[in-house]
């Protein structure tokens, strides 16, 4: 059910409030890789991923499961997460040791006093705007005085008005049908709404299927390739352990970017090994998400040239500057401050 928004809300905002709680807990837990080490031990690792595990997810259970992880020295545990808020507020908290976050997030918790960074991009970001052949749509700028399917404080909330300020689209044209997230592929199906921005290798094609069995037929643009070229998700660390715990967390790039090359090159085995820990997953779903994430999302030109996950500081600076603008920043954050590609192993 759907209806119009009379107050807008951010669930973002409330969830930093408990970052700056968690920072004392987070200094408490140690990560002594150097220690274990020495005891022929292997250092535990907890990483949480930016939401319920899918495709996308592949190349972190290959590489715990072809032990990747383990021969540098990591014994790791692979959580699901509740949305990039959740991820970053756990990586503050000590709740989790690292993990994969949409670096816009990152950039917010960090102007709210959360010490974090991104130390890989795993590509731009892939926000797909979706609506039907039948919707009376046929351009960027018919979206004004269309519905628009969304729970306000989802990262899609800020991209919106960034996105159509660079494509003349007047958002506030743009008619709210406020939607729980699970429930706006079923929105756009149902005509309840005119169209959804949706994330290619994870909801995209959930969307895409929903219409595909009612035999609607989509249309699809991607932001990156119309004006938004940001980064998207990343590997989200603590400042403090750049430094204190460095070995770990270049172990831990190391061997993600290694799952996500095998994933590239293995797509049905990687398929294979991720149902092995998740034989919960819809097979043909997940095949669909993990191939479009490793051959559209997580892999940009600059990994192949530079090194898997490195960070175009150009890049970087019009992500910040769009994050500074368009979300709910408590001050200005400088590129500086947000990464590093001192953990990437560059292409020789």
């Amino acid at each position: 059910m759907t209806t119009s928004v009379t107050r807008v809300f951010n669930p973002v905002k409330a969830v930093f409030v408990f970052f700056a709680l968690g920072l004392a807990a987070a200094a408490a837990v140690p990560l002594s890789a150097q220690a274990a080490e020495k005891a022929g031990e292997k250092t535990a690792v907890v990483i949480r991923v930016d939401f319920i595990i899918g495709g996308k997810h592949a190349p972190w259970f290959v590489a715990l499961d072809k032990g990747f992880y383990a021969k540098r020295g990591l014994s790791v545990k692979i959580d699901a997460g509740a949305g990039s808020a959740d991820t970053v507020r756990a990586i503050a908290a000590g709740i989790a040791d690292v993990g994969f976050a949409d670096i816009s997030t990152a950039i917010v918790a960090r102007s709210r006093g959360t010490p974090v960074q991104a130390v890989a991009q795993l590509g731009y970001v892939p926000a797909t705007i979706l609506w039907r052949d039948d919707s009376g749509i046929r351009n960027l700028k018919d979206l004004e005085g269309k519905s628009w399917a969304i729970s306000p404080g989802q990262a899609q909330w800020f991209l919106m008005p960034a996105y159509c300020r660079i494509n003349g689209i007047d958002f506030k044209a743009i008619k709210i049908q406020e939607t729980s997230p699970a429930l706006q592929p079923a929105a756009l199906v149902a005509k309840k709404a005119d169209f959804i921005v949706m994330f290619r290798a994870s909801n995209d094609e959930v969307a895409e299927r929903a219409a595909a069995k009612q035999g609607m037929k989509l249309t699809r643009v991607t932001m990156k390739d119309t004006g938004l070229d940001i980064y998207g998700s990343s590997l989200i660390v603590r400042d403090e352990d750049l430094k204190r715990r460095a070995e770990v967390i270049r172990g831990y790039v190391e061997a993600t970017m290694e799952g996500l090359r095998y994933a590239r090159e293995n797509l049905e085995e990687s398929l294979r090994i991720l149902l092995k820990y998740k034989p919960e997953l819809d097979k043909e779903l997940t095949r669909v998400q993990l191939k479009n994430a490793v051959e559209e999302v997580f892999i940009p030109p600059e990994s192949l040239q530079y090194g898997f996950g490195y960070m175009r500081p150009d890049i970087v600076e019009k992500t910040v500057k769009i994050t500074n603008e368009f979300f709910d920043v408590a001050r200005k954050v400088t590129p500086a401050e947000v990464y590093t590609n001192q953990f990437i192993k560059k292409v020789k």
